[in-house]
């Protein structure tokens, strides 16, 4: 397992619905497995003070110094399964100089395998494990993935001190740190995996995890069942298809999609990340644009892809609506989140 304001409102809703969850969560500080509000959750550490906090539903919380030598622990399911799409959102606090991942962690049996699709990752890019090989990249779910598989000799495993391989499937771009959110269609990964000879055996769990190795870090990680993006739909000869993957806060934000300062479609959002779909023949500056805020609705733009080429949203021109150095629009964007009216621009069509 070692891996070498914008409005008080808000802040008090958010402390107020702590106030009501703190009296049934659990905090782990050994190692420990169970279930809890119906998901199956994992806490494991070899030393030090890292700890993990069960909350409601798909929520945990957890916190770690640099005390701690190594330590993984999430939510998720017992057994696994190869066809499984997860969401998941939250807040990751970690930055680019400590040691840790996000990511959808498992294991199998027969063969023993212990693999890892990493979402963010900190100071180290385990696509650089020594001694590992490379079995190229594929595209799921809006981003590329590197895949390598790396030799683990004589190391805690599931079944005790083993010798087995790791599996990773490293996302590019990395999600980044703070406000965090997706979804990983794991039969992507385990089909790209299978057809370079890398199979998996037969399931045990498999949950989101975070992992801290000789780091200082906390996650704030709610995970649930999801829907797949799926396939992009056929368009008329001279269209464009264009798919933007956002969520609200709240529920109940309202954003467009616009194509040369003219809106080609306007979506309500929930609070899951879901794949809005648009069509049109319209060529020139593209942007979503959110219309309503108001107390606590937020917006996050995870991508837009155009004909299945995907743009993400820190790639973008300019963010008129992210909150910054206490001004809207402030600062330098590059953000997925639009707290204030304004919008994402993400260069011509």
């Amino acid at each position: 397992m070692k891996i070498t304001g914008k409005k008080i409102l808000t802040s008090l809703i958010g402390a107020a619905a702590l106030c009501v969850t703190a009296v049934s969560a659990q905090t782990l500080s050994s190692n420990s497995t169970g279930t809890n509000n119906g998901f199956y959750y994992t806490f494991w550490k070899d030393s030090g003070s890292a700890s993990m906090t069960l909350q409601a539903g798909g929520r945990y919380t957890s916190q770690w110094t640099s005390n701690t030598n190594n330590w993984v622990g999430g939510k998720g399911w017992n057994p696994g399964t190869s066809s499984r799409v997860v969401s998941y959102s939250g807040n990751y606090g970690v930055s680019n100089s400590q040691n840790s991942y996000l990511a959808f962690y498992g294991w199998t049996r027969n063969p023993l395998i212990e693999y890892y699709i990493i979402e963010s990752y900190g100071s180290y890019n385990p696509a650089s494990c020594s001694g590992g090989t490379d079995y190229g990249s594929f595209t799921s779910d809006g981003a590329t993935y590197n895949v390598r598989r790396c030799l683990r000799t004589q190391q805690p495993s599931i079944d005790g001190t083993q010798t087995f391989y790791q599996y990773f499937s490293v996302r590019n771009p990395k999600k980044g740190f703070g406000n965090i959110s997706g979804t990983i269609t794991f039969a992507n990964h385990a089909n790209f995996w299978a057809s370079k000879g890398l199979n998996l055996g037969n399931h045990d769990y498999q949950v989101l995890a975070t992992e801290g190795y000789q780091s200082t870090g906390s996650s704030d990680i709610t995970v649930s069942a999801g829907t797949s993006g799926g396939s992009s739909s056929s368009a008329p000869s001279g269209s464009k298809t264009i798919v933007v993957r956002a969520r609200g806060a709240a529920g109940g934000e309202s954003i467009s999609l616009k194509v040369n300062n003219t809106v080609v479609q306007t979506w309500t959002l929930s609070t899951t990340m879901t794949n809005y779909t648009a069509t049109t023949s319209l060529s020139g500056g593209s942007l979503v644009e959110y219309t309503n805020d108001s107390g606590s609705r937020d917006v996050q733009v995870d991508y837009i892809s155009v004909n299945g080429s995907v743009r993400q949203s820190e790639a973008q021109s300019y963010n008129t609506g992210v909150y910054q150095n206490g001004a809207c629009g402030g600062g330098n964007g590059l953000s997925e989140w639009m707290h204030c009216n304004g919008a994402i621009g993400y260069g011509n069509l």
